[in-house]
């Protein structure tokens, strides 16, 4: 249990390669920047404001939720599981969240 919840002790993460080969596919990088984008720029960081702007940008994009989610859990966490995402990046922090999304946009 505490390898699965390091994401949240740690600055960086180390990213699970079959996750990132699942979920952060080239078709995704619009979506995933621009919710980096929304989310640096938040100004009421909770988890309802985080699954607000998950929203918007999965209706944004023509995306169904899970399409959206699963690679920003990727970005956050390294990994496919974790607690709900919207508590989950809000437990994490807007700086490190976002730090995150940046990196995981490189790969």
């Amino acid at each position: 249990m505490a390898q699965n919840s390091r994401f949240f002790y740690t600055d960086a993460v180390e990213f699970d390669e079959k996750a990132v080969r699942k979920h952060l596919k080239p078709a995704i990088h619009t979506p995933l920047t621009d919710l980096c984008d929304r989310l640096s720029r938040l100004t009421e960081w909770n988890a309802e404001a985080i699954h607000a702007v998950i929203h918007a940008v999965a209706e944004q994009y023509e995306l169904k939720l899970g399409k959206i989610a699963q690679p920003l859990r990727v970005a956050v966490t390294g990994g496919a599981v974790s607690p709900p995402i919207d508590v989950t990046v809000y437990l994490i922090g807007q700086r490190r969240s976002v730090e995150r999304l940046k990196r995981a946009l490189q790969l």
